[in-house]
């Protein structure tokens, strides 16, 4: 309307009342939007009328600032005064004419005269033999102890490299003198040879008897899904094979009873629960062969043998069953498990002998 090119226009005059009143509210106020949200009530950094937590924390030290706006144009309106690092200022807040302060402040400029003339007149006064001896005494004390640790990390192994050439030496220099002189007589071959077959027979004496314990608990547990598990099984320690028979007994009546995963057989037959991919029904391990089963379960009770001393199924029962614990089950159950599977531990351990 002020622009004189511009014709003045008729235009259709609206009143909004809710926008006047906002506007006649909040007119003479200002709004902050930030990060955290908006505000009405805020004041800037750089207004100059108040002492910021940063300044107020300097002047409680004893800082002085110093506002140079009024009387110098464009540059900063604050400068703080350097303080040097021992200045007693920095932990003592004061006042102008504190005496605490003016004896503190006297005692640091005494000290530090004291300290200045003690570095300057141990250097003075310094003759040219003296400095001379001290330097030879220096290098002989540095001289040792490079030695010493030359000695420590590097003697020792070129000692030892030429120790064991001079055995690789002589070991060489024997054996040289062993096949020059000493040949095997027919005493000694024929002697050799007996031993040999000894070992041997030995052998197969321990194949045999593996393979007959392995009859018999194929004999034992004939019909039943365990018996797919029996070879790995005979091939496990005596006491872990008798273990793994006697519990898989009690637990699934050797596979008759066993947790599945998608209808299928998990080839856990121990009641064995340790957490993997694969879980079945009840909360129990699924395996994924016979071999799986019977390497992972002996793995266990060997642990359990080993660690826990436990070579009767009364001790195993409150490892196995009770898991260290058996206070929170069936006293009766308890026993029940123990005598069951004592019957059948006996009977492995019966095969065996």
């Amino acid at each position: 309307m002020l622009d004189s090119l511009n014709r003045p226009r008729k235009r259709i005059t609206l009143f909004d009342l809710p926008l006047a009143r906002f506007v006649i509210k909040n007119k003479n106020s200002s709004i902050l939007f930030s990060r955290h949200g908006k505000t009405r009530n805020f004041c800037t950094r750089d207004s100059k009328l108040y002492y910021t937590q940063e300044e107020l924390s300097r002047v409680r030290r004893g800082e002085e600032i110093f506002r140079v706006t009024s009387w110098m144009d464009s540059l900063a309106s604050r400068h703080y005064a350097r303080i040097h690092y021992f200045d007693p200022s920095l932990i003592y807040s004061r006042k102008k004419d504190d005496p605490i302060y003016e004896r503190i402040e006297e005692r640091y400029s005494s000290l530090k005269n004291y300290i200045s003339d003690l570095v300057t007149n141990s250097v003075q006064g310094v003759s040219m033999t003296r400095m001379w001896n001290v330097s030879v005494v220096c290098s002989l004390i540095f001289g040792m102890l490079l030695m010493t640790m030359i000695y420590r990390y590097l003697g020792q192994g070129v000692n030892a490299e030429s120790q064991e050439t001079a055995s690789a030496s002589t070991s060489q220099v024997l054996a040289a003198e062993t096949v020059q002189t000493d040949t095997p007589t027919d005493t000694e071959m024929q002697l050799a040879e007996k031993i040999l077959e000894k070992e041997q027979a030995q052998d197969n004496e321990d194949n045999l008897t593996q393979s007959d314990f392995e009859k018999k608990l194929t004999e034992m547990v004939k019909g039943y899904p365990i018996e797919k598990m029996v070879p790995y099984i005979a091939k496990k320690d005596k006491l872990v094979a008798a273990f793994m028979i006697s519990i898989a007994k009690k637990e699934s009546g050797w596979g008759e009873h066993v947790p599945l995963y998608q209808g299928e057989d998990c080839y856990n037959y121990w009641g064995f629960r340790a957490q993997r991919d694969k879980m079945g029904t009840g909360g129990h391990t699924c395996f994924d062969s016979p071999q799986d089963a019977v390497d992972s379960v002996a793995k266990r009770l060997q642990s359990i043998i080993s660690n826990e001393k436990i070579t009767t199924p009364k001790g195993m029962v409150v490892v196995w069953k009770c898991g260290y614990d058996c206070s929170w089950d069936d006293p009766e159950a308890v026993n029940k498990w123990v005598s069951d599977v004592s019957g059948y531990f006996d009977d492995v351990n019966s095969l065996e002998k």
